[in-house]
Order: structure tokens, then sequence, then C-alpha cells
């Protein structure tokens, strides 16, 4: 759109003619209306603006089933619109009509202005915030005047774009103190900024403009703003008046991928008596959440400690009733009196990986690194991904299935709660939990200790004749998954892309397998590209056999497993299988057990034009900003995958120790040596897991 467009002449008759609009507007008495409405009040600019702001929550949260749509739309407007010729020729003629002062003109740059916000939401529900910042961008450099005086509904999508998208140094830069605006969403977006970047007055100002108008979501953002300056008093205060006007909204939330629906939560009376107090500590870890997508190490795990403190305090002043308690054991054969409760939520169960997760607390518990006690798992069925795995936990868990204990349970989380990001620390900030899992797998290998679940032998002759009846007929077959986004909506044009790879160079790593005499049978889901006309390869993630009963046999029953730093990664550990885990990369330490090895990403920095050594890469604050390749760009750093001939040798070197053809790494010698020292500021982050030799022969700067 911005080839030979003419945006500096356009911004400045666009500019010339809403100053000649205003001028006359002043020759005119007019009676306006009061800039904010009433404590508690109601005007159609705010309500219109609210709605906006929870259908964009509506459809997040079902992001995933509309993702195909909206990839779909978010191409069709960049490929007709934004980078196409016909964008340009467009703002010409727009530019040429304004010149002749034609109402056509003016028709075209509303039109214009429509465009490019409606563009901005669609590359959003896409997940793709380059994208919708580009939008954005082009439309503060036309319409730069509605954006300078924070009017019309430039200004409007400016600011609520960039802060969908978490640009907040952006907005700060644009509003870096305290000013007078009478948009809603404005105020609410400005306010949310210097909220995250700690410039907390500065936003107590623009959220206390934005919850004048009685919203309830503005009052909860003013709240987790006293709540970060640890005026408890106040924030009790704003999160008790959010509630009143939003009773559903008290639900208690531990994790985002809890997926939780407001909407049909029935609150209990003590929950609604006392949410001001209750909902500190949800605030507190959801704002924990967020400083964690921004890659921002203290600010995380600060939140997470003022979190766990008042979780401590809740405890002290409230339990759960008796009542309950008996409903859980009567529920739970494994269920054991004489010991406290500690609820999971059922975000533990959402994802493949988060049931993987229930494995690593349970051993931190085994370990004496958690408190003795009953877990309790809240698992609705409709919330749980793989009904075969989670039953493998039921003789060390009490599972929770029954809706309606699960909804009189919930608010108790914040008592007893366990999550998985966070552990208590010391000094003001918690422990990541994956730094405490890693620890936990490395002590439990030291111990030799084995898995702690098995799939029932059933189970693996039912998948094993399924498996022969598909056609894989070979002796042995390695369980393989290659990330591609497309699950999570993380794939090309997003800001996550670095975490997903190219099936092309796994190819030469398949036909390395195949001749050993083995099969590849690709996991997976059928947003993948299909791998069906690809020799050794069985195709399972577009197959007619897929089930949840066969991805755990394949997981489990697989010489070994192919992966990368993802959910079903977590699942294959807890149950032993030997694993080969390459195009890593992460922001958390990896909880890996002994019988892995892998290779990472590297990460180039491009001002010193060399690439990071691993003691560089991982430790904070660098290791946070691997979250969001966003982040990483601003420091001039970007990720490379692996090659395929990196992944080749790493099967072939995977296959050879499997076969005792080849000296593994932790057989010791020098380059162990020089991997431990390279680590020595952070030993944990891959667990018990070593990397390959060969990929460090290859990148010897990883060591220095």
């Amino acid at each position: 759109m911005t080839m030979r467009a003419p945006i500096g002449s356009l911004r400045h008759r666009l500019s010339k003619r809403r100053a000649a609009t205003a001028a006359l507007s002043r020759t005119v008495p007019t009676v306006r209306p009061s800039p904010q409405a009433p404590q508690g009040g109601w005007s159609p600019r705010v309500w219109l603006t609210t709605s906006a702001f929870r259908l964009y929550a509506f459809l997040s949260a079902r992001r995933r089933q509309l993702l195909p749509l909206t990839t779909r739309a978010a191409n069709l407007v960049d490929r007709k619109f934004i980078v196409a010729p016909a964008g340009a020729t467009l703002l010409r003629l727009m530019e040429r009509l304004l010149a002749r002062g034609s109402l056509l003109g003016n028709l075209l740059a509303r039109l214009t202005l429509t465009g490019l916000a409606a563009a901005a939401q669609v590359h959003l529900a896409a997940s793709r915030k380059p994208s919708a910042l580009r939008a954005v961008r082009l439309l503060n450099l036309i319409f730069r005047e509605q954006v300078r005086t924070r009017s019309g509904v430039g200004a409007q999508a400016y600011f609520t774009t960039l802060a969908l998208c978490g640009a907040y140094d952006r907005i700060v830069r644009e509003a870096p103190g305290p000013e007078s605006i009478d948009r809603f969403a404005i105020n609410f977006a400005v306010g949310v900024a210097h909220m995250y970047r700690g410039n907390l007055p500065v936003a107590a100002h623009f959220l206390g403009a934005a919850a004048a108008s009685g919203d309830s979501n503005a009052l909860r953002k003013l709240g987790a703003v006293h709540a970060l300056s640890r005026d408890h008093v106040q924030a009790a205060a704003c999160f008790k008046a959010s509630v009143e006007r939003d009773p559903r909204s008290v639900m208690a939330h531990q994790n985002y991928a809890g997926g939780y629906d407001p909407s049909t939560y029935t609150p209990s009376a003590w929950e609604l008596e006392n949410a001001g107090e209750l909902l500190i500590y949800d605030n507190l870890i959801q704002l924990g959440e967020n400083f964690y997508h921004q890659g921002r190490y203290d600010d995380t795990f600060r939140c997470y400690q003022a979190a766990l403190d008042h979780q401590d305090a809740l405890a002290r002043k409230w339990s759960i009733p008796d009542a309950l308690v008996r409903r859980i054991a009567a529920s739970s054969s494994s269920f054991d009196p004489t010991l406290p409760v500690r609820l999971l939520g059922y975000e533990w169960v959402t994802l493949i990986g988060h049931i993987g997760f229930i494995d690593c607390h349970l051993r931190m518990a085994a370990l004496g690194m958690l408190p003795r006690a009953n877990y309790v798992l809240l698992a609705p069925p409709g919330k749980v991904v793989n009904q075969p795995f989670l039953r493998l936990f039921a003789p060390h868990v009490s599972i929770i299935e029954d809706p309606a204990l699960v909804d009189d349970l919930l608010p108790y989380q914040r008592l007893v709660g366990d999550q998985f990001i966070a552990v208590r620390g010391s000094n003001g900030l918690a422990e990541p939990w994956a730094h405490a899992a890693s620890r936990a797998q490395v002590a439990w290998a030291e111990q030799q200790r084995g898995p702690i679940v098995k799939v029932p032998a059933e189970l693996m002759a039912t998948g094993a004749a399924r498996l022969r009846a598909a056609g894989v007929t070979t002796d042995w077959f390695v369980a393989m998954h290659i990330r591609e986004g497309g699950y999570h909506g993380d794939g090309p044009g997003t800001t996550r892309q670095h975490r997903s790879a190219n099936v092309g160079d796994y190819l030469e790593a398949i036909a390395a397998i195949a001749a050993r005499g083995g099969t590849v049978v690709r996991l997976g889901d059928r947003s993948m590209t299909p791998l069906g006309g690809v020799a050794g390869v069985f195709d399972y993630a577009h197959s007619n056999i897929k089930s949840a009963e066969m991805d755990l046999f394949l997981c489990a029953a697989a010489r070994f497993f192919v992966g990368t730093t993802s959910g079903l990664t977590t699942a294959v550990q807890a149950l032993g299988t030997p694993m080969l885990l390459v195009n890593c990369i992460s922001n958390d330490c990896q909880f890996w057990h002994e019988r892995t090895d892998f290779t990472v990403r590297p990460v180039y920095d491009r001002r010193a034009r060399r690439y990071l050594s691993l003691r560089e890469t991982y430790r904070q604050p660098l290791q946070a900003l691997l979250i969001d390749t966003a982040v990483l760009e601003r420091h001039g750093l970007e990720i490379h995958p692996n090659s395929a001939g990196d992944i080749t040798a790493a099967v072939r070197y995977k296959l050879d120790c499997l076969e005792g053809a080849d000296r593994p790494l932790r057989a010791g010698g020098p380059q162990l040596e020089r991997y431990r020292t390279a680590l020595g500021d952070n030993p944990y982050n891959f667990g018990a897991s070593l990397p390959v030799p060969a990929f460090l022969a290859r990148l010897p700067e990883l060591l220095d």
C-alpha cells in the first residue's frame, strides 16, 4: 500500500481539512456532553467500546477453531490491500480527490481509515501481530492528526491495536504522561501500557479515567495497578466494584490455559462476599503471566511470589469446607484423610504437555520439594485433551470429573491451588516451576528411579495390532513430531514462529531411519503438511486410526521419539521413552530425562556478527526474551533453525548409541566438561539430558 503512495501529502491534506472543520465548528454554538460519564453511569460510546473488547475476548477464546478462516482473511487483506499495488493506487486517487475538495475524497478517506482499522483486527484474529502493527502504522502515518489529538476512529484503532499487540513501549512514547482524554478505549490502552512498564501513577491516572465509566474490566485493571503498588486495600475495593458490575467475572483464574468460561459460571455466596480480597491472588497471577509473555523475567516472578504470599495469607484466614473435603474423599479411592488438600486446576489437563507436567509435580513431591498432600486434580471431561493418558495418574492423584464438584472447588484454588509457572522462592522472587522440575529430574536420574506411570499391557497390545493393520510391519519405529504451529496458531507471520520447523529439513533424517530398517510414524494433527508420499513414513497425523489411545501407544512404544520443545515432548518423557530433541528453543528450563539427547537453535547476534554461547543465551535476562521474536529483534538477535545435516547427524548418533555402536557424551571426556562449564551459571537448564556431540563440534562457539 505504501509503494509510491503519497503518504506525506495525504497526511497534510487531511490535517488541513480537519483544522478547517474544527474552525468552522467553533463558530457554531454547541452543547458538549461531559467528557466522562459519571461513576457507574452508561454511555453509548463506552458500551460500544466495551462490547468490542468483549467480542475480541470471545473470538480469542475460540481462536484455534477460527484460525483457518482468519488466516485466509488475513492473507486476502494483505494480498489485495496492504502490500498490493492496488492499495497505493487507492491512496493516490484519494489524494487527487482531496486536492480538488471532492466529497468523494472525504468518503474514500473514511473508507480507508475503516479498512486499515479492520485489517488490523483481522490480523489480530489470525495471531499475526506484526501485520496488525503494520496496518496501524500506516493508519498513524496517514491519519496522524487523529492520533495526535486522541480523537476519532483512527486514534482508538491505533492505541487499542498497539495494546492488543503488546506494543506498550510505543504507547508510552506516544503518551508519556498524564493528560485528559475523553475516549474510554484510549484511556484503557494507555493505562495498561503504563502499568506494564512500571509507571504506576500514570497508569492509575488513565485507568481511573476509564474506570469512571463503571466498566468492570477497567476497574479490574485499576485494581491490578494498586496490587502492583502493594496497596491491597485499594486493590480489593476496585476488584469488589468490578464484580458488583459483572458477578461472573469473579471466576477463579490460575492460568490462561484453563480456557475459563465465566458466562456459564455460577459464583458461590462466599466467593462474591469476599471477591475483593480473593481476586488479588488471581490478578497477581494474571499480571505474572502477561509479564512472562513479554519476556520480563523479574517482573514475572516478583508477581508470582506476591501471589503465593497472598495465597498463604488467604489460607490462614479460610480453608476448604469440610463438606467439600468429604465429597472429594467419596469420589477418590486414593484420598488420604490424614493429608492436606492441594488443588490442581483444569489448566493441568487442557493440553497433553500439561498432563505431562503432573508427572514432574509428583516427582517434586516424592523428593520432598513439595509438601506431602492429597493432590486433587479438577478434570471435567470436556476439558481433558487425552483421557487415556490422564487415567495413568489415577493411582497418584484424586481426579475430580463431576462438573458440579469442580465448580464448587474452583474458588479454593486461591487458598491451596498449585500452578505450573512458579513455586515459592526467596528474596521476593519466586522460583520458576520449570527450574524446580528440572532439579527434580536431575535428582530422579541420580537416584535411578523409573517412570511413575506405565501404559497398560492391553492398550499396548491393541495399539500394536492397529499399527500393523495400518501397514507398519517393520520390527521397530521412531515416533516423530515436527512442530509446524498450526495447532496453536503460531506459525508463519506470528511472533512465535521460531518454535516451529520446516518439514523438508527432516527428510534426510527420515531416510536414515528407513535405511536402518525402521519406519517413521509422524505424530501431530491434520493442520500439518501431509507426508503420505514420503518413503519410510506412516503419516499417522492424517490417518484414520488416529485416537487418544493410539497417541499414547505410539509415544510409549517407539524405539525413540524425535521432537522439539513442545508439549508432546513433556508427555513422552513422563513415559520414559528415549528422546532426541532437535530445533530446541525456549525461555524456560527443560526438565528432560537422562535418556534424552538434544540440539538447540542457536541465537545469532546481528550487531556482533556471531552466535551467542550457551552461557550467554541461557541466563537472565536474555533467556526470557526467547519467548517472542519481536522482542528479540529489538535487541538485534535472531534465532536460526538446525540444518538438515544437523538433524540427520543427531538421528544417526541416537541410533548408534541405542545400538551400542557409539560412545555417548555422558560417558565423559573433554567435550562434556566444556559443556558443563558453559552451563555453569544455569546447570539445570536442560534437566538430565545432554547435547549431541556432533552439533557442539560444528558450532564450537556455543561452548566459548
